[in-house]
């Protein structure tokens, strides 16, 4: 994961739940409905409006230094 976007709450809700910047997370499910993540080898469902707030990139990308945000943060470049 790179890049958490939203209020300041919805960032910190993301966060305190263990989604933080550098954090590996697979989709597990996603469809019309809640989002089914694993974070940190715990299982996590995110409605759709939280979903849509964790801005992630595939981890090869970001292992190989490629992972930035659209506004410019995070990433070891």
């Amino acid at each position: 994961m790179v890049h958490l976007a939203g209020s300041n709450g919805a960032r910190s809700r993301l966060c305190a739940l263990g989604l933080t910047p550098g954090t590996e997370v697979e989709l597990v499910s996603v469809g019309r409905g809640p989002c089914r993540l694993k974070v940190r080898e715990c299982d996590l469902v995110l409605g759709r409006g939280m979903a849509e707030k964790v801005m992630a990139v595939p981890a090869s990308e970001y292992h190989a230094g490629m992972a930035r945000c659209d506004c410019g943060c995070f990433g070891p470049r």
